[in-house]
Parts: C-alpha cells; sequence; structure tokens
C-alpha cells in the first residue's frame, strides 16, 4: 500500500495551491481527482476576478496579498511552464453606490483603510466620464425582466462610485492552475487524474487514508476535502454532516463590447442592477451578483445542464439597464459552472470533528483570487501546534490575520451574495 503524509481530494486551483504549499514546507503529499487535467472542473469557469473588496479585514487583507503574488506570479512559482503562464492584468475595477447606499459600504471601506489598500470616490461626472454611455438612474431593487417594474427607476440615481486601482484579473483560469499543478509536481507532488475516491478510511476513529474507485487503497494520516462542488458529497464519505455547503449553478453571459470605453476600465460591480462585468478581449463578460429575485439553482454536480438559459438573458438585460449601448445577441455565449457555495459565502478552512481530516470549501467562485494563499491558510491549519489559534502571517501587506474567520464553527457572516 502507498503512503503519503497527506492525500488532497482535488486538483484545482485550490488543491493545486495546498499541495505546492505542503511540498514547500516539506509535506508529502497525493492529489486525487476525478477529472483528466488540473483545473478542469469550476475552475475553469472562474471570472478569475482580483479585488480587495470585502467587508471583514482578513478577507480583505488575504485578497491584497494574493494580488501580490499574482503581480509576481514567475517568481512565486519559482519554475516555468512548458504551457505558458498566466497572465494578472491590472485594470482597476469601480463598485457603483447609490445615493442613501454609501453606509452600506462602511465596513468595506474600513477593512480597505485598515489594510492599506488605496481607494477614491467617483463622482456622477467622473462615472460619465469614465464610461460615456452609462445611465445613472438606479433601478433597484434588481427585477427579472418579466416583472412589470423591471427597468422603471425608482426615482434615486447611481451618485457615487468606489474606484480601487489594486485589481484587475487572471486572463486564463485553467492555466493559472495548470502553473501551480506543475510547480507542485516539480516539488515532488504526485498526482492522479481519471481517479474516484470511494471511501475515506479510518483507524482508531481518525483519518487513515483513502479507497479508490479501482480499489486501490492509499494510506495518510490526513486528508483534505479541496473537492470543490463535489465537497458535500466527499464530507458525508468521512462521516461529516455538521458542515453545509451547496453546489449552485451560475451562468456568465458575454457580448460584444459596444466600444464604450468599458474594456480599458476595469471590472465594474453593479448592485443596483445585480450584476457585475469585465472585459474579456473583444467581449464583456456579464455574471450575476445573486440578487434575491433570482432562486437558487442548487444543481447535482454529477447531473446538470451546462446549456445557457433563461437566466442568461436575465444578465445581460440588467446589464443593458445600465449600458443601453449594450447589443443583445441572437445567440446566447458564455459559460455554464458550478459554484460550491458556505451559508455565509464566505469558505470553510479548517480541521473537522474527525482527527485528521481537513476541508478547504465552500470558495463559492469568490475565492480563485485568492489561491496563492489558500496553500498558506492549510498549511498553517494542519502544522498549528494550537488548533485553536492559528495565525497567519502576510509578508506583502504586513500583518497578521486569525485563520479563525474561515472556522466551521464561526458565526455565520452577513453577506448575501458572490461578492462576499
Amino acid at each position: 500500500m502507498k503512503t503519503f503524509d497527506v492525500i488532497i481530494i482535488g486538483a484545482g486551483v485550490v488543491g493545486c495551491s495546498i499541495a505546492l504549499s505542503l511540498a514547500r514546507a516539506g509535506i508529502r503529499s497525493l492529489n486525487v481527482d476525478a477529472l483528466p487535467a488540473p483545473g478542469y472542473g469550476s475552475t475553469s469557469y472562474s471570472s478569475a476576478i482580483i479585488r480587495p473588496f470585502y467587508s471583514h479585514i482578513t478577507a480583505c487583507a488575504i485578497a491584497h496579498e494574493s494580488r501580490a503574488r499574482w503581480q509576481h506570479w514567475s517568481e512565486f512559482l519559482g519554475t516555468a511552464d512548458p504551457l505558458g503562464l498566466a497572465r494578472y492584468d491590472e485594470t482597476g475595477g469601480v463598485i457603483l453606490v447609490a445615493e442613501g447606499t454609501e453606509s452600506d459600504y462602511a465596513a468595506n471601506i474600513d477593512a480597505l483603510q485598515a489594510v492599506g489598500v488605496e481607494y477614491h470616490w467617483l463622482s456622477e461626472q467622473d462615472l460619465q466620464q469614465k464610461y460615456p454611455s452609462i445611465q445613472l438612474q438606479s433601478f433597484a431593487p434588481p427585477r427579472r425582466i418579466e416583472d412589470d417594474n423591471f427597468g422603471q427607476s425608482n426615482g434615486q440615481m447611481i451618485r457615487k462610485g468606489i474606484w480601487l486601482d489594486a485589481c484587475g484579473h487572471v486572463n486564463d483560469p485553467q492555466l493559472a492552475t495548470h502553473n501551480l499543478y506543475h510547480a507542485a509536481e516539480r516539488a515532488g507532488v504526485e498526482f492522479r487524474f481519471n481517479t474516484r475516491v470511494t471511501e475515506i478510511t479510518q483507524s482508531n476513529t481518525s483519518t487513515a487514508g483513502v479507497v479508490l474507485h479501482t480499489g486501490e487503497k492509499i494510506s495518510a494520516p490526513i486528508v483534505i476535502n479541496a473537492a470543490g462542488p463535489h465537497s458535500k458529497h466527499i464530507n458525508l464519505m468521512a462521516g461529516i454532516t455538521n458542515i453545509e455547503t451547496r453546489a449552485e449553478r451560475h451562468e456568465v453571459a458575454y457580448l460584444k463590447s459596444p466600444g464604450s470605453n468599458m474594456n480599458q476600465q476595469g471590472f465594474l460591480v453593479d448592485l443596483d442592477t445585480g450584476i457585475y462585468q469585465r472585459g474579456d478581449g473583444a467581449d464583456v463578460l456579464i455574471g450575476s451578483a445573486d440578487p434575491t429575485c433570482d432562486p437558487a439553482d442548487v444543481a447535482d454536480p454529477d447531473n446538470y445542464s451546462t446549456s445557457l438559459t433563461g437566466q442568461w438573458t436575465q444578465q445581460v438585460y440588467r446589464a443593458a439597464l445600465r449600458f443601453p449601448d449594450l447589443a443583445i445577441e441572437n445567440t446566447a455565449r458564455g459559460t455554464v459552472g458550478l459554484y460550491d457555495v458556505s451559508k455565509d459565502w464566505i469558505p470553510i478552512y479548517d480541521r473537522t470533528d474527525l482527527p485528521g481530516y481537513f476541508v478547504a470549501i465552500g470558495t463559492s467562485g469568490n475565492q480563485f483570487k485568492n489561491a496563492p494563499v489558500i496553500g498558506d491558510i492549510m498549511t498553517r491549519i494542519i502544522t498549528a501546534e494550537d488548533p485553536d489559534s492559528v495565525w497567519l502571517t502576510l509578508p506583502n501587506v504586513q500583518r497578521e490575520v486569525d485563520l479563525s474567520f474561515y472556522s466551521r464553527l464561526r458565526e455565520p457572516q452577513n453577506t448575501k451574495n458572490v461578492m462576499a
């Protein structure tokens, strides 16, 4: 029977990051993934936006630390990938703020200030200058297009925006994952693809390893669930029923850029209409901010539709309220992927009630940005002498963060959507 220090279930961007960090700590690991290549699942559908705009200092600090590592991606990896390296494009970005809602962003501003992230307020005139075709009426709350009041202004205006320079996106999330995989493999990590875990074994009430679909048994005192949308299924294998995650189906729409300077002005978050967007070459990528008018599309990760639906239409029509020169195409283009979602949209990086069984789950579509740091988070949690007091030093932002923020035992945070 083969033996490893750690078995990681999953080889998406999270699993590969963990593998690389463990290898750098001298911990021998094996990654097992049911798919044929690294980053082949939900990672490949990420919008790959890098932003520090969160309402909690820990989340802001880790995102800002990750951005520094994306900026120096080659140095972080320490090795060249024959497929080339993913590229981080720093474009900046704006969060639109309707009049009377400034206080909703007070915690975000406090977090930016605490971490040292520069920001400034844009006026109505600034927004018009950056986005010449933008319409600044407020349409809140977001509505579905079949609602009689869809597209009707509520009489308020978007008076401000919060602009951040330290934002952008990674051009190819699957390639970024391959970069991590290649660096980890060069560091001695073993990977098994097209391989499913069918059992998590135990010995004396502790984790003992896994059984593969081939019947092969592999021994390890530590198993990490980094299985993305399959995380709930893997938890049940381990007998863990008190950690709640779900797989949600999400669509991202693509439209041709109208040439109104949108691609040059970074990403845009518009909670007033319930969407976010960023440029993607000649296109504009339009995602949902999960407004309450849209029911959650909880899916079976082994049996869900990959076809675009009426949700695509909802998102592009909402985007067109803000930018009327967006041409809504006759044929829907975009991607369909799954998010692994926790109760409060914040991930769970933690140990569990089963000794030796750890989780890096609930990454919910907003944790791709933190991939360069997630490995260090899990390595600290696994190796901590005192599991009740685990801190991580972030050298680029020059602060320590308390990792209990990601604990399975935390009080749910007051976050409402994928923007967390």
